[in-house]
């Protein structure tokens, strides 16, 4: 059988979301409108994501030289490097103005255009809301970068876990009783 075609937004509805999103995550530094945040999830396509969803990037270094040059000295050249980037268990991403934006239901995973979990100063923000649909925090990205060498070689592997620190709350400020 085969697969439906998945849902399209409209240049209106991406136009709406835009800006919505930036008075969420712009207009006031400790609150935004559960209204906004409403209106994002409505339009924005729910996907199914997978339980497991991992992201990687591999960067290697060419080969490198080094000699004397007349009249300059000892000189030397990097090769170039190159980088591999891939995923798994992504689900269906939408891009609205300046915001990249999944709706996987409980929350919504906003990122930049030029930003994703790599990214050196990475720029992801996630708007979660409870068991009833209400918004309740807008959360930021908040990586953990571990680097494990190689004994005896000038090999290293760098990992990066992702972790969402509070940011806002929805309404008023505060956040509800057993939230934080």
């Amino acid at each position: 059988m085969p697969k439906p075609p998945a849902p399209s937004l409209t240049i209106d509805d991406r136009l709406v979301i835009a800006a919505a999103l930036d008075r969420i995550l712009y207009d006031d530094p400790d609150r935004f409108q559960p209204e906004d945040a409403r209106t994002v999830r409505r339009l924005i396509p729910h996907s199914r994501s997978s339980w497991l969803r991992l992201g990687f990037r591999a960067e290697r270094q060419g080969p490198s030289m080094k000699g004397e040059a007349a009249g300059i000295g000892d000189v030397r050249m990097e090769g170039d490097k190159s980088v591999v980037e891939g995923n798994l268990g992504e689900s269906t991403v939408w891009r609205c103005g300046q915001y990249k934006i999944s709706n996987h239901g409980g929350d919504l995973e906003i990122w930049q255009v030029m930003s994703d979990e790599f990214a050196q100063e990475p720029k992801g923000a996630r708007l979660e809301f409870d068991a009833g649909g209400r918004p309740e925090r807008l959360t930021f990205f908040q990586p953990r970068d571990i680097e494990l060498r190689i004994p005896f070689t000038s090999f290293a592997v760098g990992v990066r876990l992702g972790g969402w620190q509070p940011w806002k709350w929805a309404g008023d400020g505060t956040p509800a009783a057993g939230s934080a």
